[in-house]
């Protein structure tokens, strides 16, 4: 058994990761850390909106938009202002970068291996780690971000398919993101689609189709409804494609959140919101706490509204236009992220959730 013990050892230099990472340095830079690191630096667009004043490496955002716009199912578009929030943009990019470049090197404290975990065993004195390359470390604590894969039969999937592009005119609006756009008829009863529009500049734009479904990634039918939809939205208009991304998230996938000497962070940890798989500020909260070591947790009523959009996805994926048209024409878009970030009050979501199809939500309710 190796002399040094570390005072914890962080599995996965992801977003999760690393954000535990800076937040365990910020805290006491003496602490002696571990990072296992199998190397993955896939490209990736990490979104998240917060308040102004928030705190979730400023440093590090590339673009931030004041409004947002939803078009619905019908075509109309409404747009609005979310002050004081914001809605903001980190490219993987420049996060991965910023810690492997400059905080990681200018942090003593932090040893940085690029390996595979192959086992852990919890001893009296702590965690021994075993990798694939034979190396075995000790740790007082392990916080583990490694995805668990789920064995959920109705496990619905969040599949998008996207593009960074430039048009040869400055057609666009980069003061507003699109969150939404439902207005190409795509949706069926097996999937719901709509299109997301992050506009960096008058001529650049990260265009994306998501895809909610039961079924596995398939790339050849998504490029054929972002065609569809670029033909829709911008007839005639002349672009280049710069860069592609594509990825998959889980939504609703059960997570048993471990805690003691080893415990999971990010996905793992339940960090992602079920309904919507947003992650980012969730994890960075995440970190800050347990850097911090205290506990929270939002409301269980929060988890109840996630179980319930999703059954509806997974039993009628053909309402999900109709829900959310019905929710963002009636709603102000700032009291839908509060809820969405589970930060409205009871009486809030009373309110808006009357402004939905109540007899759909009973009647999934009931199920």
């Amino acid at each position: 058994m190796p002399t040094l013990v570390y005072d914890i050892a962080i599995i996965g230099a992801g977003a999760s990761g690393l954000q535990l990472l800076y937040e365990l340095t910020q805290a006491n830079p003496e602490q002696k850390i571990l990072l296992l690191d199998s190397g993955d630096r896939s490209a990736k667009s990490w979104c998240f909106w917060e308040n102004k004043d928030a705190s979730c490496f400023p440093f590090l955002i590339e673009k931030s938009w004041d409004s947002m716009l939803f078009k619905t199912s019908k075509g109309e578009s409404i747009t609005s202002e979310i002050n004081p929030l914001a809605y903001h943009y980190i490219s993987s990019s420049k996060f991965f970068t910023y810690f492997f470049e400059d905080f990681i090197p200018a942090n003593t404290n932090i040893t940085h291996l690029n390996t595979w975990v192959s086992d852990l065993q919890e001893l009296p004195t702590g965690v021994k780690i075993s990798c694939k390359n034979g190396q075995i470390y000790q740790a007082k604590k392990v916080a583990d971000s490694r995805p668990v894969k789920s064995t959920e039969p109705n496990l619905i999937f969040q599949h998008f398919s996207g593009k960074f592009i430039e048009f040869e005119e400055p057609i666009l609006d980069d003061t507003c993101m699109t969150l939404m756009d439902f207005s190409l008829p795509a949706s069926t009863n097996e999937m719901a689609v709509f299109h997301y529009i992050l506009p960096f500049s008058k001529t650049k734009a990260l265009i994306e189709t998501t895809v909610f479904t039961r079924a596995a990634y398939d790339q050849e039918a998504y490029e054929k409804i972002w065609q569809k939809y670029m033909a829709l939205t911008y007839t005639n208009q002349k672009y280049t494609v710069l860069s592609n991304e594509t990825g998959t998230i889980p939504m609703g996938v059960k997570t048993q959140k471990k805690e003691g000497p080893i415990f999971t962070i990010g996905a793992a940890g339940g960090n992602i919101k079920a309904s919507t798989g947003y992650a980012f500020t969730r994890m960075h909260a995440d970190a800050i706490d347990r850097a911090q070591n205290r506990s929270s947790t939002p409301p269980a009523r929060f988890h109840f509204y996630d179980k319930m959009l999703l059954k509806i996805m997974q039993n009628e994926m053909i309402k999900i236009p109709e829900v959310m048209d019905r929710l963002f024409t009636r709603v102000p878009k700032k009291e839908i992220l509060n809820f969405l970030d589970d930060k409205t009050s009871l009486i809030d979501e009373i309110k808006l959730l009357s402004q939905l199809d109540i007899p759909l939500f009973i009647k999934h309710l009931l199920r």
